[in-house]
């Protein structure tokens, strides 16, 4: 398996329930196709360099996670379906 990390960010006024339940979901669909999650870490509000869907600001968290090509294909699929995630970045970790 590969190391990777991902990206992305909700609309700033998310409450902590449904951050919890979306962190929730892409941990399982990381686990499901055999990937590991190593470490969550939420950034928090943050500007955007421009606006998306009407925010200037993001709550924004960082999944560091190992997995193969599956893990990330539901993971991508989980993020388009999801009205949640404004934006995400999913990229290869150097060992």
């Amino acid at each position: 398996m590969k190391p990777y990390e991902t990206l992305f960010f909700t609309e700033p006024e998310i409450s902590e329930d449904g951050l919890g339940t979306l962190l929730t979901k892409i941990e399982g669909a990381i686990t499901r196709y055999g990937g590991e999650v190593e470490k969550v870490s939420k950034w928090g509000r943050r500007m955007l360099a421009y606006r998306v869907d009407k925010f200037n600001e993001g709550y924004y968290v960082m999944v560091d996670f190992k997995g193969t090509g599956d893990v990330l294909r539901e993971l991508e699929r989980f993020y388009l379906i999801n009205q949640n995630v404004l934006r995400f970045l999913t990229t290869s970790r150097i060992q």
